[in-house]
Parts: structure tokens; C-alpha cells; sequence
């Protein structure tokens, strides 16, 4: 198993609230090879703030293995925001 911290900042003006739960969701077709075991805290404070969470990863087969994250958010413009992994 392979884990990975994530840094999620916060360059805005205001706090990010991070809805949920769970506040990092984790889809796509081989979901179930990741998981998050850290979740992050909320609210992230504004004016470079972050909070971490942690992904571990077991595949259940061999070869390229992929999923999306996705964070519910009160971010205007980047809610949810979402990334492949």
C-alpha cells in the first residue's frame, strides 16, 4: 500500500468552508483502490491557510489504476473542485 499526503491551500480573502460528508469523496472506476483515511479540516483559514489529507492506494489489479477526488466547497467558482489521481 502506498499513502499520499495531500496539501489543500487557501490563497483566498475569506475561510473555505468544506462541505461534506465526506469532505474528500473519492469516484471514477477504480475508486475502491483508494480511499481517504485523513480527512481534512474545516474550516481552512483564509490568507494562505491548509489543511492535509491522506490517500492510500492498494490496487486490486495490475496496471494503470485511476479515480477522481472531489471536495464539496462554499468556493464560488471552484466547487467542487475536483482532480484525477
Amino acid at each position: 500500500t502506498m499513502r499520499r499526503t495531500f496539501t489543500l491551500p487557501n490563497r483566498g480573502v475569506s475561510s473555505l468552508d468544506l462541505n461534506g460528508p465526506p469532505k474528500v469523496a473519492v469516484s471514477g472506476s477504480h475508486a475502491s483502490d483508494f480511499s481517504v483515511t485523513l480527512q481534512p479540516v474545516t474550516p481552512v483559514a483564509a490568507g494562505g491557510g491548509s489543511t492535509t489529507f491522506q490517500v492510500p492506494f492498494d490496487p486490486s489489479a495490475l496496471g494503470a489504476r485511476t479515480a477522481t477526488l472531489s471536495i464539496a466547497n462554499d468556493d464560488d467558482d471552484e466547487n467542487p473542485f475536483d482532480f484525477a489521481i
